[in-house]
Order: structure tokens, then C-alpha cells, then sequence
């Protein structure tokens, strides 16, 4: 059942005709709940119009075509603004934040611990015998230890 509505909710959250195909040919077609959710052959046949139901065949595309010129043509929204797009490209966005935050979070380097470790220092100033020294860092390869040492200023 949980399958069934995320794959409902996938056909409606991507407009691609490619990829509602694939979804309604993989899972729709042959799972028995989305089966049974969809119409019938006499019911999609109901709502089409069939011969026998147009009793003057002659009269019909004329009440078509003058139906059709004085409908006024709709102004297209734009591309990008389509409702469906803007779902589409939020749910993308939503899915790449979820990736990258998830990514970050998992292949952060260090423990909470070590990092809480790595502490900032700063040496504003060093006097040996009441007099201003030089103070000389230095830490060897492939170590944590820092080693500082101060000579007198000459």
C-alpha cells in the first residue's frame, strides 16, 4: 500500500510523460490495488462519443467548427511557470539539499570529540628574563605535537 501512493505521488510530483510510462508500466500495471483503482473498459468507453450517439453526422463538424472560432485562444503561460514545472523543480531542488545535507553530515571528517579538539591559539606575546622574545613554532610531519620555543630578541 505504501508503494502504491509513493508511486502515485511520484506520477504527480515529475510531468515527464517518459517517466510516468515507466512507472504505470512497472507498477500500475501489475500490482492488483492500482488495478482495481482504474476504469473499467465500459466506463473509459462512456466518455467517448461513439458513432451511434450522433444522430446527424453531417450537422457535427459544422457545430464543431463554429465552436472552435468562437472560442477565444487562451494566452500560454510561460514555460517555466507552469504549475507542474514549479512542483517538478521544487521536488528537485528538495531531493538535491536532502542529498548534499545527508552527504556532508555523513562524510564529515572527525568525531564531534576531535573536532571539539582542534582549538584555535594565539601567542600575542613572549618575554624570557623580563625582555620581548621571538617565539619559533614547529610541528614535525605526520603529527599532532606542536613544539614552541622563545629566544630573546637581540
Amino acid at each position: 500500500m505504501f508503494r502504491c501512493k509513493l508511486v502515485n505521488f511520484l506520477i504527480s510530483l515529475f510531468p515527464f510523460h517518459k517517466w510516468q510510462d515507466f512507472l504505470i508500466r512497472t507498477h500500475v500495471q501489475k500490482c492488483e490495488i492500482c488495478a482495481s483503482q482504474m476504469a473499467s473498459r465500459d466506463e473509459a468507453k462512456a466518455l467517448i462519443i461513439q458513432e451511434d450517439d450522433v444522430k446527424h453526422f453531417r450537422d457535427l463538424w459544422p457545430a464543431i467548427r463554429t465552436g472552435v472560432a468562437d472560442r477565444k485562444p487562451e494566452k500560454k503561460a510561460l514555460f517555466f511557470l507552469d504549475r507542474k514545472w514549479v512542483f517538478a523543480t521544487t521536488g528537485f531542488v528538495a531531493l538535491f539539499l536532502a542529498g548534499f545535507l545527508f552527504y556532508s553530515l555523513l562524510f564529515q571528517s572527525g568525531t564531534v570529540g576531535e573536532q571539539e579538539g582542534k582549538v584555535k591559539f594565539q601567542i600575542n606575546s613572549i618575554r624570557v628574563g623580563d625582555e620581548p622574545a621571538t617565539p619559533f613554532l614547529y610541528q614535525p610531519k605526520d603529527s599532532d605535537m606542536i613544539l614552541i620555543w622563545a629566544e630573546k630578541s637581540m
